[in-house]
């Protein structure tokens, strides 16, 4: 699993492309607040995998978590069979509806609809990503802090002072739909760290590719790797690197 380096690209996301947005809508970056896009930028970048049993997102919060992947499951089949082409031979579940840009445009945009019309729902996801964030993020940390994370309960805490963090770090909040552009871009990145891989993923679903709705895309083999390889942990150091940048950049 990919989990680690698909936080790091999700940090990428909302320390240098949410963020700057967010600032450009009213709600300037401070280092408080670009820590905060950060963590839930990292959990935002693994709500693809939810459609996979034994993933991060799926067994970080226990039963919560287990549910909502065999409703994404359920739903990623289903769709699969009612789209599928008689080209098209894949089983439906992981990497499929759950890493299309379709389906992050639209989870991002009911995120962002549900934020805009109330507080306590900007709240729920703030806690639910910061939390998954963390869980993925733990391994760079050492020590007490890593325990800590590592449990449901130290997690928990951790997310809950994210999620105080990111409601209060501004004179003026972020909007809403800045909420549900960070989910559904943390998605797509997810999805396109997918295709540096030798799997692939169904990036034009619902268009057709030779025949195939669901047909698995990618970089071109020669620069697909391994999950678990060295060019991996290039990925997560380049990610956190170019958010350390953005983020100095943004608070200089």
């Amino acid at each position: 699993m990919m989990g680690f380096s698909h936080a790091t690209t999700g940090v990428l996301v909302g320390v240098a492309v949410v963020a700057p947005v967010a600032a450009a809508a009213g709600a300037p970056a401070t280092p408080a607040g670009l820590l905060a896009w950060a963590l839930l930028g990292a959990g935002a970048a693994l709500v693809p995998d939810l459609d996979h049993p034994s993933s991060t997102a799926t067994r970080s919060q226990g039963f919560v978590t287990g549910l909502l992947s065999r409703g994404i499951r359920a739903l990623s089949v289903a769709v699969y069979e009612f789209t599928r082409t008689p080209a098209d031979d894949s089983g439906g579940e992981h990497r499929h509806l759950g890493h299309t840009p379709a389906f992050a445009a639209v989870v991002g945009a009911a995120v962002g609809l549900l934020c805009h019309l109330s507080w306590w729902a900007s709240a729920v996801t703030a806690w639910f990503l910061a939390f998954i964030g963390l869980r993925a993020l733990r391994r760079i940390t050492r020590g007490w802090l890593r325990a800590t994370l590592g449990s449901w309960a130290g997690a928990a805490l951790g997310a809950f002072g994210v999620a105080a963090l990111f409601l209060n770090a501004w004179e003026v909040r972020p909007a809403g739909w800045t909420v549900g552009l960070l989910v559904a871009l943390g998605m797509v990145v997810h999805s396109l760290g997918d295709a540096l891989t030798s799997s692939g993923v169904p990036l034009a679903w619902p268009f057709r590719v030779r025949g195939r709705r669901w047909a698995m895309l990618g970089a071109p083999r020669r620069l697909r790797f391994r999950t678990g390889t060295w060019p991996e942990w290039v990925v997560g150091a380049l990610s956190l690197t170019g958010a350390a940048a953005a983020g100095y950049g943004l608070v200089a």
